[in-house]
């Protein structure tokens, strides 16, 4: 065999393990974005929203407990702050369908992910049911992510900083923007002055005869 001939075949060989490489790597890969798109999938919590009538969220010192009464919600905390309900719909709408990045089984040891003392949790209750939702540790290795359990459960999940941000929440962020309370006001007081002014137009007839009569 020639140089030449033998160059060829070592060539064809060198193309075909590059070749091989990029569909065995191409395979790999394929297998671990399917395997992701399944965690992606798993949720750390997923119920009916509508339900909920009690919420409460600790942050440390911080805390929001809100309660609906009929279809409007209230602060327990301070009273005079007006809820505004639509925020706080925004808000379970996040809370009641938390996507989980990893699933973690079986776990004893919770105090590695900062779950034994945490002072981050949210609450969700209506009836006898409540589901308690511990925020713990960050895992700044592994792109953020946040250590999270519901309950008593021994699986541990870990949600995107973005989902944990979303829930991050103080009274004030429920409350309801001034303008529509100097709106509702501003409605409240028209509709007390076209009252009085409905009485003043009532009352004008009787006045007119009474007139009517002392001039005769």
């Amino acid at each position: 065999m020639d140089k030449k001939k033998k160059r060829n075949l070592i060539l064809l060989a060198v193309v075909f393990l590059i070749l091989l490489a990029g569909y065995l790597g191409y395979g790999y890969y394929e297998k671990n974005h399917q395997e992701e798109e399944e965690t992606v999938t798993e949720k750390v919590l997923e119920i009916d929203s509508s339900k909920v009538t009690e919420i409460g969220i600790t942050q440390g010192e911080s805390s929001v407990n809100l309660k609906k009464e009929g279809a409007a919600w209230t602060s327990e905390d301070d009273n005079s702050i007006t809820i505004d309900s639509d925020k706080v719909e925004s808000f379970l709408a996040d809370a009641c369908d938390i996507p989980a990045s990893l699933v973690i089984p079986d776990v004893t040891d919770f105090d590695q992910y900062g779950l034994v003392d945490s002072e981050n949790t949210i609450s969700l209750q209506w009836d006898n049911e409540l589901y308690v939702i511990t925020i713990g540790d960050q895992n700044s290795s592994a792109g953020g992510f946040f250590y999270v359990r519901v309950n008593d459960e021994d699986t541990v999940y870990t949600i995107e900083s973005s989902v944990r941000y979303a829930l991050e929440k103080t009274t004030d962020d429920f409350a309801a923007d001034e303008n529509e309370d100097e709106e509702a006001d501003g409605q409240s007081d028209t509709a007390e002055n076209a009252g009085t002014e409905s009485e003043d137009a009532a009352d004008a007839p009787e006045e007119t005869s009474e007139t009517g009569t002392e001039t005769e």
